[in-house]
């Protein structure tokens, strides 16, 4: 495919036919032909093309075009008469987009064109080969010969149509158009009357709506629209007075209200919740710790060697009852404001017997720790027993 366009000679001159089906770039070759290449371009220049159809199609082989009265029997050449056939060597019709000359036998050209869909060698020597499509724009030339085409006449049935020639090479410096393309004119603007529909009155439906329009739409410039009570005076279905408003609450503020009505009353706590206890299960109370301290205290006596027994004794009955009696005073207070938890009550009360219980335990060692003779220091420091370390003291030497 190469050497086919070796051997063509290099274009001078292009035009842009635009169409329907898109954009067909041609490119001239002028010194070859230039009878025919100057009759398409002075025919571009003067606006001859535009609006033209393309009135045959021969699908797969050719699409013409170029003639304006749209028959495929008028067009004139810009000579005058039809001019004579340009043949050239290394001018063929070898492949799809070459466009070449219509004509009615030899030497019988005038302004009509067509560009082939494929290779036409059977028209060699026989039609002016003078331009060829080039680029993409082949895709467009194509398209010109797709559609629906009468077999017999071959002509389109909705034909495609150039709506303008652009010449954009003119190799040809000399042409004179005998006429310029007159612009387009924009269609005048037709103002249209508004008709007015017209009811049928012989329908039932609207037999009774004569004066519809005069009630529902007043006229302009009239007065304004009426009510029912306007128009229909003498009505005895119509009252005479106007009827009174009752004017409704908030609804918020209603409904605030019955929230506030239903909601329930706070109910009263259970006697046994509310009433403080008895002076007689405070005692019981009291009586119950004494008791657990006994029993501690048997507890940690039989634990302890016999001299730290005696002297715990003896530490114990040299209490003062004041002392005993402060304790149970303060037991007193912490049971009572802990009587509104009974359900924890119950739990605490041998701890909290137990710690008060530890606690003189301790304030006695320390005491009889203090009233040991330092003799008994080695004595203390050799037992194993946990007290030892109460004996502990600090010393220090004079110098």
């Amino acid at each position: 495919m190469s050497s086919v366009y070796v051997s063509e000679p290099p274009t001078s001159g292009k035009v842009v036919l635009e169409t329907s089906a898109g954009d067909v770039e041609i490119e001239l070759w002028s010194k070859e032909a230039p009878k025919a290449c100057r009759n398409f371009i002075q025919l571009c220049l003067e606006g001859y093309y535009n609006g033209t159809i393309f009135h045959r199609v021969s699908p797969g082989w050719i699409v013409q075009g170029g003639d304006p009265t749209g028959t495929g029997t008028g067009g004139e050449s810009v000579y005058g008469a039809p001019f004579a056939d340009e043949f050239h060597s290394r001018l063929r019709f070898n492949r799809r987009g070459m466009l070449g000359m219509a004509s009615t036998g030899p030497n019988g050209n005038g302004s009509q064109f067509f560009i082939t869909l494929s290779a036409t060698p059977e028209l060699q020597k026989k039609h002016t080969l003078f331009g060829t499509v080039v680029g993409s724009s082949l895709f467009n030339a194509l398209k010109l010969g797709e559609g629906e085409v009468d077999k017999e006449t071959e002509r389109p049935v909705y034909p495609k149509q150039i709506v303008k020639a652009l010449v954009v090479d003119n190799p040809f410096a000399d042409i004179v158009p005998r006429r310029t393309p007159k612009p387009a004119e924009s269609e005048p603007h037709v103002k249209t009357k508004k008709i007015k529909s017209v009811k049928n009155k012989h329908l039932l439906s609207f037999a009774d709506d004569e004066n519809d329009d005069d009630i529902l739409q007043p006229k302009r410039g009239g007065s304004a629209m009426k009510s029912s009570h306007d128009l229909l005076v003498s009505d005895p279905m119509l009252s005479k007075s106007t009827a009174p408003v009752e004017v409704t609450p908030n609804l918020a503020a209603a409904a605030a209200a019955e929230c506030v009505k239903n909601e329930p009353e706070p109910s009263a706590p259970p006697a046994s919740q509310s009433k403080s206890p008895s002076e007689k299960d405070m005692k019981n109370k009291i009586e119950d710790a004494e008791q657990d301290i006994q029993r501690l205290n048997n507890k940690r006596a039989k634990r302890m060697p016999a001299k730290d027994t005696a002297a715990s004794h003896d530490e114990t009955a040299a209490q003062p009852k004041d002392s005993r009696k402060g304790m149970l005073s303060m037991l007193k207070g912490s049971r009572t404001n802990r009587s509104g938890k009974r359900s924890k009550a119950s739990k605490s009360n041998a701890s909290e017997a137990e710690l008060f219980a530890r606690i003189n335990a301790f304030q006695s060692r320390i005491r009889s720790t203090k009233k040991t003779d330092t003799s008994d220091l080695d004595a203390v420091e050799t037992d194993s027993d946990e007290r030892s370390w109460l004996a502990h003291s600090l010393r220090f030497n004079s110098k």
